[in-house]
Parts: C-alpha cells; sequence; structure tokens
C-alpha cells in the first residue's frame, strides 16, 4: 500500500502565513489594549464603580504586557522558517520595537 501524503505546499504556504498572521494579531491585541488605557486614563470615566473591573483589567495588563513576548518569538519563529521573505523581517522588526518600547515603558514608570 502506498502512504498517502497530503499536499506539502499547500501545509507549507499555510503554516508560513499563518505564522505571520499570528503576529499581526498580538500586535494588535496590544495596541488596542493600550488605546482602551489612555482612552480610560484620559476621559471622564470612572472604572472603579464598575463591579468586576479589577480582575478584567488586571487580565488586560497581563495579555499587553505578554503580547509583544510572544509576537517577538513567533515572528522569530516565522523567520527560521522562510528567512528571505521581507514581510517576516518587518513583522519581527515590529515586534521587537514594540518589546523595547514596552520594557522602556515599564522601566521608566515610577509606580513600579
Amino acid at each position: 500500500m502506498r502512504d498517502e501524503v497530503p499536499n506539502e505546499r499547500m501545509y507549507d504556504r499555510l503554516a508560513k502565513t499563518s505564522l505571520r498572521t499570528a503576529v499581526v494579531y498580538c500586535l494588535a491585541t496590544w495596541a488596542a489594549i493600550w488605546l482602551m488605557f489612555l482612552m480610560i486614563r484620559y476621559s471622564g470615566l470612572d472604572i472603579r464603580v464598575i463591579p468586576g473591573i479589577g480582575p478584567i483589567m488586571l487580565l488586560a495588563l497581563i495579555v499587553s504586557m505578554v503580547a509583544p513576548i510572544v509576537a517577538t518569538a513567533i515572528a522569530g519563529a516565522a523567520l527560521v522558517r522562510q528567512p528571505m521573505a521581507p514581510l517576516n523581517w518587518l513583522t519581527l522588526g515590529c515586534a521587537i520595537i514594540v518589546l523595547l518600547g514596552q520594557v522602556h515603558l515599564f522601566m521608566s514608570s515610577r509606580w513600579l
């Protein structure tokens, strides 16, 4: 009997683009959470009166801290799989810039 091998080109293309897409989603999630934080900070809305908002905001902070790390790791994996693709270099550069910006933001904050 012959072992049937699925179309390898299709799976290879899907894996490469899906890694890049995952990086973009991680960075978009990071940006959306920080925009939400900025909107809350500079608006007149007092979120402390909303019941159960504390754990939700803590979870959002944790996600915004982990997202650049995950995006950098996934972008590195995509770059290892396909090093000649310029979009992989671009997503890795964006992920590193976001990660360094996040580190700078938290290291320069006085509340830490």
